[in-house]
């Protein structure tokens, strides 16, 4: 009888301590909000890949699906698929993006943040999607869009942000 009552008052600490050490969205969202600013600022990343005069950076773990041209490239990384949009008529300055965001009310933003450094603007955004969150990256004129986990939020918007800020 003692060692049932041990036994339960372990399970109910070890729940309680994995339920306390789990990030909340919250805080998923603003470690990854953090992470694609820290990207933008840094800007370390050299072109590796080029598609119809458009040079960028491919992480190792992405590949190109067939088809993609200057404007839609669409990588595959794993279960994964981003779409990067690039309007070459936008400047790098271009708002484009974020006031096309801001002005859609289908969007429920769980929260956005926007950068600037110079003549460059960017943001990044997580946006409520049922199930998986919505990640939207953009500098200037281009935009990288996906869906993920809530556990991928921080790394995805990191390598998004390496991606944008890249193009040539």
């Amino acid at each position: 009888m003692f060692r049932s009552w041990k036994f339960k008052i372990l399970v109910i600490i070890s729940v309680l301590l994995l339920t306390a050490c789990g990030k909340s969205l919250e805080d998923r969202v603003g470690e990854g909000l953090r992470s694609a600013e820290k990207v933008f600022y840094e800007n370390n990343k050299f072109a590796n890949e080029e598609i119809d005069g458009v040079k960028f950076y491919r992480p190792s773990s992405f590949a190109i699906k067939e088809g993609s041209d200057s404007q839609n490239i669409i990588f595959t990384s794993k279960n994964d698929t981003f779409i990067l949009f690039n309007n070459p008529n936008e400047e790098k300055d271009s708002h484009l993006f974020y006031d096309l965001l801001k002005a859609d009310e289908t969007k429920k933003i769980i929260k956005e943040k926007s950068f600037t450094e110079g003549d460059t603007f960017g943001f990044a955004a997580v946006i409520e999607n049922d199930e998986t969150v919505e990640l939207i990256t953009s500098v200037g004129g281009s935009k990288i869009t996906t869906l993920s986990t809530k556990k991928d939020i921080e790394n995805h918007l990191s390598v998004m942000m390496e991606i944008l800020r890249s193009i040539q």
